[in-house]
């Protein structure tokens, strides 16, 4: 149902610093995979844009985080001409 995202996006995400910093509700979200996204319920899909992959997807984990989730599952994920995108599922995980 859900592709994973490059974890070399998510390592890059870890050591960079950028001008979006996580917020406290984006930091409580944990990254799942298509796999361990069938246990999971979800709240609402989302897509998020920024002006690159770092960015945006700090932006995806304060938007699940946002929306009261605990995890969160890149659905689609896409560099553009003036960023990038990624299409979310934000998702309840732990009960």
């Amino acid at each position: 149902m859900y592709r994973p995202f490059s974890a070399l996006l998510v390592l890059m995400t870890m050591i960079s610093a950028c001008s979006t910093q996580l917020t406290e509700q984006g930091l409580g979200v944990s990254l799942v995979t298509a796999s361990s996204s069938n246990q999971c319920n979800l709240i609402k899909m989302f897509t998020v844009r920024g002006s690159g992959p770092d960015e945006t997807l700090r932006l995806a984990f304060n938007a699940a985080g946002a929306l009261g989730a605990d995890s969160m599952a890149v659905a689609d994920g896409k560099e553009t001409s003036d960023g990038a995108e990624i299409t979310g599922a934000a998702l309840i995980c732990h009960k």
